[in-house]
C-alpha cells in the first residue's frame, strides 16, 4: 500500500524526506502533505478513524521519550536488507542496540 510506484512515483524506494517539502529546507521549504486517501491506514474523509490523532500523539510521545534517553544503533555486523511486502520489514530482522545517552 505505501510502496506502490503508481501512487508514489519511480523513486518510491529511495529515502528522500525532502520529497514532502515545497522547496529545499535551505530555501525555507514547507511541508507539503499528501492526500489522506493515498495512505489509508486510518481511512480518510468523513469516516476517518476517531483514534488517528490520539495514535499519532502517542506514537510521537513514546518515540521522543525513548530517543531522548537512548541512541539507537544498528548492531555491528547486521546486514540491513528490506523485504518488500504489504508491510515493510527486514529480510533478516533488524538487530539494534540502545545506548544510553550521557545527558538528556
Amino acid at each position: 500500500m505505501g510502496r506502490a510506484e503508481a501512487v508514489w512515483g519511480r523513486d518510491w524506494r529511495e529515502f528522500r524526506p525532502e520529497r514532502w517539502m515545497s522547496a529545499s529546507a535551505d530555501e525555507g521549504g514547507l511541508f507539503v502533505g499528501e492526500s489522506p486517501f493515498k495512505y489509508a491506514v486510518f481511512n480518510a474523509g468523513p469516516r476517518l478513524c476517531i483514534g488517528k490523532r490520539f495514535a499519532y500523539v502517542q506514537m510521537k510521545m513514546v518515540a521522543a521519550a525513548v530517543l531522548r534517553r537512548y541512541r539507537v544503533v544498528v548492531a555491528e555486523g547486521q546486514v540491513v536488507a528490506p523485504k518488500l511486502t504489504t508491510t515493510l520489514y527486514m529480510r533478516n530482522g533488524l538487530t539494534v542496540t540502545f545506548k544510553r545517552r550521557e545527558t538528556y
